[in-house]
This record gives structure tokens, sequence and C-alpha cells, in this order.
């Protein structure tokens, strides 16, 4: 952060003040438009608020000094000077402060909420108190009477208003650009240039025009801005600073059909045509950039859910493979020991292959349909170990209903044959339960024996890792330990608050 006592900070605030002098000169000139000391756009409100969200609030000096400097100028008296640099500063400390530090507002607009904060926080607030101070800077030199108060509060606010929605957008847009080494099209395109310069060119700069009915001609160019503020988007503040500066200049000359025989018929003629022009395209770039936004981000999301989906095929693919090969070596074990039994393997096999084709072609299946294939599985094993195996499955009927990653359970069972019964000397134990607790489905298996140190990366166990994130991401979780001296638990845990209330919901 640059100390505010500062080389470089007080040459920033130079840098600032000369640009908040540039266009309160240029505002300067509007004032001639109603006859009073206000002008209908004070850009450099726009630029005093874009420099503190740019650069922080150490910048303020760069407001207060290019005030004094560019009212001194003009000739204002030194007090109102002193009055509207003290207004300027704390307007636009206030509407920094609120927009940065209350309501969270990105420079970068593209939300409709950042360009509600912009009016309703940055501007609308601010912009009051700096009237307020200016109105009693005019009667402390006797400049507004006490029944004048309230016009003279309106003409400020506006004023101010209208210079931070029209040139913070575009000061913040412009910076923005250059940050990122970009040049706006629309300036470096000619063609939009001419084509809106000639426009306001036609409907204002001939006096043929003032005092007249042809007030639609000064629209002429609010359907170039709105289809710009849907195709370039935020380029199209620099459209607008452009071509409200244009008019609001043809205007102080006494061109353009807005001009009416009383001035301050012109000053509300002109208030309302920037109004309509500022607050139309920022609405609409806005809305267009939040749905660009979305759209993107949903592109990326069905991106993201092809590449998981490819990659949980492939697992699935693995898991048939992995399971055919060491239900194959049941078989072989078996047919040395007993034909009739390998062929009665042979057909539990068939039908439990059949079954879980079946499954692993869907994302989800009930849990109880993986539970059936389970028991079946218990049962070919059966016919292999005989009395050395002893297994139970115990399932919470509220589980049942569950969807579940197909042969995700099975996995583990499996994995507790394959490290567990070949490698325990005695009698096997095997307990399978699943059951629903605090809105996740909790699948375990817990086993006789001693945790191996290599089983954790075994294929079976990767698979179901890998499967576990491509679908739930962190929200599932995987464990594997020894909780006993002689056994180990394998649990799995996965969402399944919502699937749990569809269910009930359908009963």
């Amino acid at each position: 952060m640059i100390p505010f006592l500062s080389w470089r900070n007080a040459r920033e605030c130079l840098i600032g003040a000369i640009g908040i002098y540039a266009l309160c000169m240029i505002g300067g000139e509007f004032i001639k438009i109603g006859s009073t000391v206000a002008s209908p756009l004070w850009p450099s409100s726009g630029l005093a608020l874009a420099l503190l969200l740019m650069r922080g609030w150490r910048l303020f000096p760069a407001i207060t000094f290019g005030t004094i400097a560019a009212t001194q100028s003009i000739g204002v008296n030194p007090i109102f000077s002193v009055a509207g640099s003290l207004g300027n500063t704390l307007e636009s400390l206030t509407g920094w402060y609120l927009m940065t530090k209350v309501f969270d507002f990105s420079i970068r607009m593209e939300r409709v909420r950042d360009v509600m904060i912009l009016i309703l926080a940055g501007s609308m607030l601010g912009t009051l108190l700096n009237a307020i101070i200016c109105t009693l800077g005019l009667m402390a030199i006797g400049a507004v009477t006490f029944a004048k108060i309230p016009l003279s509060l309106v003409l400020f606010w506006t004023g101010n208003v209208l210079g931070i929605i029209v040139f913070t957008p575009m000061i913040l847009h412009l910076a923005e650009r250059r940050h990122r080494g970009n040049t706006p099209p629309l300036i470096s395109s000619l063609g939009w240039f001419l084509l809106i310069t000639g426009i306001v060119l036609f409907g204002f700069a001939n006096k043929t025009t003032a005092h007249t009915g042809l007030y639609p001609v000064a629209y002429l160019s609010f359907p170039i801005l709105v289809w710009l503020a849907l195709s370039v988007r935020h380029d199209v503040t620099v459209a607008v600073a452009l071509v409200t500066t244009m008019v609001s200049a043809f205007t102080s000359l006494g061109h353009g059909p807005l001009i009416r025989y009383d001035s301050m018929a012109t000053y509300g003629e002109l208030t309302v045509y920037i109004i309509v022009f500022s607050f139309t395209c920022l609405l609409i770039m806005a809305t267009e950039s939040e749905r660009m936004t979305s759209a993107e981000s949903a592109m990326e999301n069905r991106i993201a859910a092809v590449r998981s989906e490819s990659e949980n095929r492939a697992i699935r693919a693995s898991l048939n493979s992995h399971f055919l090969f060491n239900s194959l070596n049941v078989i072989k074990s078996l047919i040395g020991q007993d034909e009739a039994k390998a062929r009665d393997a042979v057909v539990s096999l068939s039908q439990l292959l059949r079954s879980s084709l079946q499954m692993t072609r869907r994302d989800e299946i009930p849990l109880w349909e993986e539970i059936s294939t389970i028991r079946s599985y218990i049962d070919l094993q059966k016919l292999r170990y005989e009395n050395r195996l002893s297994a139970s499955l115990a399932v919470d009927p509220s589980a049942e209903s569950v969807p579940a990653p197909p042969m995700l359970f099975h996995q583990l069972v499996e994995n507790a044959f394959k490290h567990g019964i070949d490698h325990t000397p005695g009698i096997s134990e095997l307990g399978i339960r699943a059951e629903v607790t605090e809105g996740d489905l909790c699948l375990s298996v817990t086993k006789t024996g001693i945790l191996e140190t290599p089983s954790p990366d075994s294929m079976g166990l990767r698979f179901i890792r890998e499967q576990l994130l491509s679908l739930y991401g962190n929200a599932a979780s995987f464990t594997i330990q020894q909780v006993e001296e002689n056994r180990v638990l394998a649990l799995v845990t996965i969402p399944a608050k919502e699937a749990l209330i569809k269910s009930h919901a359908g009963r």
C-alpha cells in the first residue's frame, strides 16, 4: 500500500488534481444553461469518485485542490470556492466508503447490483451532502436567499449525480482497459465515432431546432446507444459520455431542440435527457454482462459435467473388469475342489454379471438393487469358503431407497474378501451395514484382520476414491482404519438428504 505521505502519492494527487481542474472547467461552461451557479452535468464529480475507487482515499487532496484551482480560475467567490471544494471532497469520500466498505462494489461493473450501488450509494447520498454545503456557501456570500434553498439543493444535487453516473463508469472502464492492455474498440473505431458525432451534430449543431417541437430529434442517437449497450457492453460508457457532453455543450450555446424560452425549463429538459441515456444504457450494459457471465458459467459447468461423466464411465468400466477378474478367480479355485459347486458358481456369476452390467449403465441406483447384488456375491463366496466365512448384512429400511453410485458398496465388500479372508486363519467375520445418519448415507464393511499398509492404495480402493471425487467432490468421504486389535473398518459417507426428502415426499 502506498503511504499517504510519500512522493508517489503526491505525484498521483497532482495528476488527479489536473484532471479535476480540467473537468471542472468543462462543467463551468455548462453553468450558463440554467443561469445559475449549478451545472446540469458536473464531470469532475465522476472523475473524483473514480479516482478514489481506483486508488483509494489517499487521493482526496486531488479533489480538494483541483476544485479550488478551477473555481478560482472561473472567478468564484473564495468562500464558495472553499465550500465547493469541501463539498466535492466529502461527496467522493462518502460515495467511496459506501460503495467499497459497505456494499462491496466491483469496479468492473459486470453485475446489475454494481450499477445499482453506483446509482443509489455512490451518487445519491454524497452528492446530497455536497449540495447542502454548496448551498450554505452561497447563502454565506448572499447569492441564495432562504426561499431559493430548495431549488439550489436540487440543482447542485442533480448535476453532481449525473456527473457521477455518466463519467465514473467511463473512467473505470478505460482504466480497466488500460490495465489489461486493450484499447477500447469504440475509441479505436472511427466509424462509430463518426456515426454518433454525426447524429448529435444533425440535431444540435444549429439554432433552428431551438424553441420548437422537434424534441424527438434530440433522441435520434438513443437507439444506437441501446444497441451498443447490448453489443459492446461496457464500451457504451464512452458513447454515453461523448453524447451527453456534446449535447450539454451545444445546449449551453443555445443550440438544439432542448432549448426553451425559460432557462430552467431548458435545464430540466437536459437533465431528463441525460438521465434517460445514462441510466438506460448502464442497466442494459450490466444486464447483458450478467447474462453473458451466466451463460459462460453454465457452459463451463456443462463441460465439467461431461468431463466428470466421462471419467465416471471409465471408472465403471474398470470396476466391471476388476469385478469379473476376482469372480473368475473364485470359480478357478472351485474347479479343483468341487466341480458341482463350480457349475453353481458359474450360474451365480452369470446372473451377477447381468445385474451388475444393467446397474452400471445408470448414474445412480436405489441402494436396495446393489444390496441384492451384494447378497448374490456373498452366496458365491460362500461356495468357496464354506464354514470359514461368517457374513452378516444389516440394512436400515430408510437407506434402501437412497440413490447411490452403482458398484460402489460392492467394491467395499469385494475388497474385504480380497484382503481379508485369504490372509486370515480360522473363521473370518464380515459385517456389512448401510444406514442413514444426519443426512448422509453411511456404507460400512467390517472384517476380521489387520490393516495392510499397501491396501489403501489398492486398485479397488483407488476406484472408490476416484468415483466419490468425480460425483460428490468434497461432500463425500472414504476412510479405512484399524478399529480394534483384529478388526478393520472401511466406511463411505455420501450426501443423502435431498434424496431422502424426495423419497419421503413420494410416499
